[in-house]
């Protein structure tokens, strides 16, 4: 049991006014993935890092071409176990300056939100880690267990950047076990909530056969017509369901590439389908649904002529929804009295690959701003859901990895 003088103290040195201008720093550092900008965020990260007196060291993946440095600072426990990472990603996706309302690289405040790329998707939560860690150390305190922040680059790794072995920076790390860790708490724009699941995702890529021929004719087979037989079917007749914590599954065709000009019948029509679905399905099971309902198109009508692709396919991913590691983050929560909530994620990414190799119990997404802001025009965060993750951040790894008390 931690004493309630020993957490005060901790609040205590939660510097506000840091961790505000911390977030504005790190928001005005270009850090553009598709640009390759990591030298002078990982420089800025490092430094900060060192300065608050921890152990500092960069990781790096990289090739001629391309790095891809993750920035590494551990506070260490008295007994150096569990131990408790803290990650949250240094890249952003492109600015379209031309689009906002405000320079993105400002970070200007306006009506108690900090505005700018990154504010949301993560730089807000790698200020409340940052400035969480901070407290801890500036309270002279000595955790039992260890404290890891990982600052990684790489979550908006472009397709057209190749000869990456890795999903992405926290991927390299986990795969090889640079770091090691018991519990994770993965800074994403959650609207505070704590998120120990996400959703399976399936990308189906069918090309829908047609035959060609002049329209005048009348006859030939039009293969945008069978793809929105494909197409009614797959919203129609799959079957999906809802999962209590992460809600109703979704099914989205997003790409429909066909046809040349109007007065030719098209004999090729591409799809591309992206659905999202909760715990009670797997990956191999929608694929078979999915199957099914093609073979029952191919039945009714003899036309249809269809070749279906997976090129990307992920299993729900859940954590423990009692374990130690929420219910450190939600007492963390009843201590500066929030109230905090459980939610569902959209992505762990590649977590369950490399989880067993880290050696994670649990993990969870969690971090102030809101999801639809990533990748927004206008993207921000507000400055009072700032302060209280960094709150709870600072006191979890008391309630989570103990505190070796002097006497």
């Amino acid at each position: 049991m931690i004493s309630k003088e020993i957490i005060n103290n901790v609040l205590k040195n939660v510097n506000e006014s840091y961790a505000i201008e911390l977030t504005r720093k790190l928001i005005k550092i270009p850090s553009v993935c598709m640009e390759r900008q990591y030298k002078e965020i990982t420089e800025f990260v490092y430094n900060e890092l060192k300065s608050y007196g921890v152990e500092v060291k960069i990781e790096s993946e990289k090739s001629l071409e391309w790095e891809r440095p993750n920035v590494i600072g551990i506070i260490k426990g008295r007994e150096r176990k569990p131990r408790l990472m803290y990650a949250a990603h240094t890249d952003t996706v492109p600015l379209y300056q031309e689009k906002w309302s405000v320079d993105p690289l400002a970070a200007v405040i306006i009506n108690g939100k900090i505005y700018g790329r990154g504010a949301a998707d993560t730089k807000g939560s790698l200020a409340a880690m940052m400035a969480a860690m901070k407290a801890i150390i500036d309270s002279d305190i000595e955790l039992k267990g260890d404290l890891v922040l990982v600052a990684w680059y790489g979550d908006e790794w472009p397709e057209a950047f190749t000869g990456a072995k890795f999903f992405n920076g926290l991927s390299y790390i986990g795969h090889n076990q640079i770091v090691t860790a018991d519990y994770a708490v993965l800074g994403e724009p959650y609207d505070l909530k704590i998120c120990p699941a996400a959703r399976g995702r399936v990308w189906l890529y069918f090309k829908v056969r047609g035959k060609a021929t002049h329209s005048a004719t009348g006859k030939g087979i039009n293969a945008i017509l069978k793809s929105i037989k494909l197409i009614e079917s797959i919203y129609k007749e799959l079957r999906l369901g809802e999962d209590p914590l992460l809600g109703r599954d979704t099914i989205n065709v997003g790409v429909i590439n066909c046809g040349t000009q109007p007065n030719i019948v098209p004999d090729l029509c591409e799809i591309k389908f992206d659905i999202r679905f909760g715990r009670h399905l797997t990956t191999s099971e929608v694929i078979k649904r999915v199957d099914e309902l093609i073979d029952k198109l191919r039945r009714e009508d003899p036309e249809f002529i269809v070749e279906m692709s997976i090129p990307e396919k992920r299993e729900p991913t859940s954590f423990p929804e009692d374990g130690e590691l929420v219910r450190s983050l939600l007492n963390a929560g009843k201590l500066i009295d929030t109230e905090l909530q459980l939610g569902g994620a959209v992505s762990f990414g590649d977590i369950l690959e490399w989880r067993d190799k880290m050696g994670l119990k649990e993990a969870v997404l969690f971090g102030p701003g809101k999801t639809e802001m990533a990748h927004a025009i206008d993207e921000h965060i507000e400055i009072k859901d700032l302060l209280i993750a960094t709150k709870v951040l600072a006191v979890a790894p008391l309630l989570l990895l103990g505190v070796h008390e002097k006497r």
